[in-house]
């Protein structure tokens, strides 16, 4: 039976600040990005995540038809309390479905999709609804915290009038302490500010992952249109790309860094959202979600049909407010 993408959603805040703010503030920026998105006052995960999921089920999909429920951020509103059942009051699902929420990584996002695909795949329901959204915080002292942003995108998976089909999948996990945490009861995410380490540690995993994807789906990287690595800063996904195989063409319709900043677990989803807005019947895409700690999920998929949505990057562009950096301290409530 396939199982795949039926539609998807996604949503950015209108805020944004320009890396040259930091640089006027700041005398420097520790991320290279052009403009990042900012959670206004009144967003958070959640309500970034109902935005997105709105979006999705904009296709005519009746919320009731969804029996299943997952949902990923690092950065909930709450840190105990189950979302799910806001979500499902927020967007008129039914009560008696399955849920499963994640947080512990940015992979989680990736833990999420995988979930729901497996759950359709095993018949324990016909359509899931897949959130992943973030707005990951850092001390704004810390060079962690510049490129830190905010966006959500969501996805109904099923196994009729599909999109794209979810071919294959891999995931990893290894130790690699010091790179991006946060410990319990902060809200702020650290790291032990080498950026080598970190890198070396991202491309170490999201090549093994793809690596063995392409084994198992006996491919290699020029069989694939698109490639969609996580973001967790600019550089990292094209020199990881590079070095696996896969050309600019294949790298930059994904890429969203230098527009939007780190929306966290919403990173590769987001730039899936991007690649599906253009992809073609019979082109594959395969995407990789990063955790620090560190863990990667990687799959692939096939395009069955064009997308008829608004494109990311036109939602991207419009209905943009620039903040200066104390409007930006405010609005973040360092001040």
């Amino acid at each position: 039976m396939e199982v795949g993408i039926v539609s998807y959603g996604t949503y950015f805040p209108g805020l944004r600040i320009t890396r040259s703010e930091y640089q006027k503030a700041l005398g420097s920026c520790g991320a290279n990005f052009s403009e990042k998105t900012v959670a206004d006052f009144d967003e958070d995960s959640l309500t970034m995540g109902i935005a997105a999921a709105r979006d999705a089920l904009f296709e005519g999909i009746n919320p009731e038809e969804i029996s299943l429920l997952t949902w990923a951020s690092t950065s909930p509103p709450y840190s105990e309390k189950l979302l799910s059942g806001s979500i499902a009051e927020m967007l008129g699902l039914k009560k008696n479905l399955f849920s499963a929420e994640y947080g512990q990584s940015t992979r989680a996002g990736g833990e999420a999709f995988l979930t729901a695909v497996s759950l359709v795949k095993g018949g324990f329901g016909q359509k899931a609804l897949v959130i992943v959204a973030d707005a990951p915080r850092a001390n704004v002292k810390d060079p962690i915290e510049h490129g830190l942003a905010a966006g959500s995108a969501a996805f109904i998976l099923g196994t009729e009038n599909l999109l794209a089909v979810v071919d294959n999948f891999v995931a990893l996990v290894q130790e690699n302490l010091g790179e991006r945490f946060r410990k319990a009861g902060s809200g702020e995410i650290k790291d032990i500010g080498v950026k080598t380490f970190t890198g070396e540690a991202y491309q170490k995993l999201i090549t093994k992952a793809i690596t063995e994807l392409l084994e198992k789906e006996n491919l290699k990287p020029a069989d694939y249109n698109y490639a969609v690595l996580h973001e967790i800063e600019s550089r990292l996904p094209l020199k990881a790309g590079k070095k696996l195989g896969f050309t600019d063409e294949q790298m930059l319709p994904g890429l969203l860094y230098e527009n939007t900043g780190d929306t966290g677990a919403a990173s590769p989803f987001l730039s899936l959202a991007a690649v599906l807005d253009r992809a073609k019947p019979g082109e594959k895409v395969i995407v990789a979600a990063y955790g620090s700690g560190a863990g990667v999920i990687a799959f692939s998929l096939t395009v069955k049909k064009t997308a008829n949505r608004v494109p990311v990057r036109e939602k991207l562009a419009s209905g943009k407010k620039y903040l200066n950096f104390i409007q930006y301290l405010r609005v973040k409530r360092y001040l």
